[in-house]
């Protein structure tokens, strides 16, 4: 009789057992991600995002202008799509160049703008609404935007980003930072025109990502900061803009101050003069006004490598710019190097390919004289 109850109970639990397994398990239900936006009501939010360049806040208008050549920002966050609000204004001076400013968008840690999209700004000075990134995967992203159009031929202002997820830490910066200080050459001007005989006079062929001192900063694997103006002279000749009219600004659009104690580059590029001798201002007077810039720039940037260049469209600048070197050098200050770009331009600003040329072989020159060690 004992046997044929266990018999039961062990039937019983068996097809209470089974009955458990049949049912489905319930898992607890997705939990779609919360949007997220990034606004700078209360500063740059640089605990969320990596700024390039000399990038101005503005407490009353609550963004952030980034006008400045190769100037902008990176974001990483988890989600499919990235958006942003951005006001930009058109070209100042469109009969040297007509249009407006443009950006590249590097998504997931894409460093060739040739790979990147390039993206042109609304010119009407109010806040639009870009599409960033769209359709990625579910997961994590990293987003880098980069102005390629100096301010003189068109501003912007970033007021807030917005992800379909959750914004991280940004990612790790690079080690090593240089600094452009020059004219249009450095500002990539013209590098993309089709033509080879002239230049286009559109701000489309414009790309600070394509001139020979980003090309170079490449090869360091720096971050680049651009404090670059087309037809910018360092002589104020009959009053011409120069570079000491901006050179202490965050740009030449913001009246205010750049602290020079937040970033304090490794490297210099310096490339002055070109102007100054095109528009016939007299050689002593570029000598001493080149001589005393440099002496400046030393001053705000005590330990950093100063470049100077010369050659690209003007060869007749270079003696000006190596006497200047020599005498640093014979001062005692053996951290500035003189360097005539072999690739010399024709038919309107130096080209893509120019740069590129001049650039690598720039920071070739730039590696060995720091004794670093780089890609070749």
């Amino acid at each position: 009789m004992k046997k044929i109850i266990a018999l039961c109970l062990c039937l019983v639990l068996s097809a209470a057992l089974c009955g458990c397994r049949g049912k489905p398990s319930e898992d607890p239900p997705e939990t779609e991600p919360t949007p997220q936006t990034l606004a700078f009501a209360e500063g740059r939010r640089e605990d969320k995002i990596n700024w390039f360049g000399r990038c101005f806040w503005d407490g009353e208008t609550r963004n952030v202008c980034f006008s400045n050549s190769s100037a902008g920002f990176e974001v990483r966050f988890v989600g499919t799509s990235l958006t942003a609000i951005i006001a930009a204004t058109e070209s100042k001076y469109p009969q040297e160049a007509a249009g407006t400013a443009y950006l590249y968008v590097f998504i997931d840690g894409t460093k060739d703008y040739k790979k990147a999209r390039r993206m042109a700004l609304d010119g009407s000075g109010e806040p639009v609404e870009y599409v960033l990134a769209q359709n990625l995967p579910q997961g994590e992203h990293s987003v880098r935007v980069l102005k390629c159009t100096e301010v003189k031929y068109g501003s912007a202002w970033l007021y807030s980003l917005r992800s379909d997820g959750e914004f991280l830490a940004p990612p790790p910066r690079a080690e090593r930072r240089v600094e452009l200080i020059g004219d249009s050459i450095l500002s990539g001007s013209e590098s993309m025109r089709e033509s080879t005989t002239t230049d286009s006079k559109l701000t489309e062929s414009e790309n600070s990502l394509a001139s020979y001192g980003a090309f170079a900063a490449d090869l360091l694997d720096a971050e680049v900061s651009a404090v670059t103006r087309s037809g910018a002279l360092v002589s104020g000749y009959r009053g011409y803009a120069s570079i000491q009219d901006f050179y202490d600004l965050y740009s030449a659009d913001c009246d205010a101050l750049w602290d020079f104690s937040l970033s304090q580059p490794d490297v210099i590029i310096l490339d002055l003069g070109t102007n100054d001798f095109l528009v016939g201002a007299p050689t002593d007077l570029i000598s001493e006004k080149y001589a005393e810039f440099l002496a400046y720039v030393r001053r705000k940037n005590p330990d950093s490598a100063i470049f100077c260049c010369a050659g690209a469209m003007v060869t007749a600048v270079n003696r000006t710019v190596s006497a200047a070197v020599e005498q640093r050098n014979a001062a005692g200050d053996k951290n500035v190097w003189y360097y005539a770009l072999p690739v010399i331009a024709s038919g309107g600003h130096p080209r893509e390919e120019q740069h590129l040329s001049n650039g690598y072989q720039l920071g070739a020159f730039i590696l060995q004289s720091m004794g670093w060690t780089g890609e070749l």
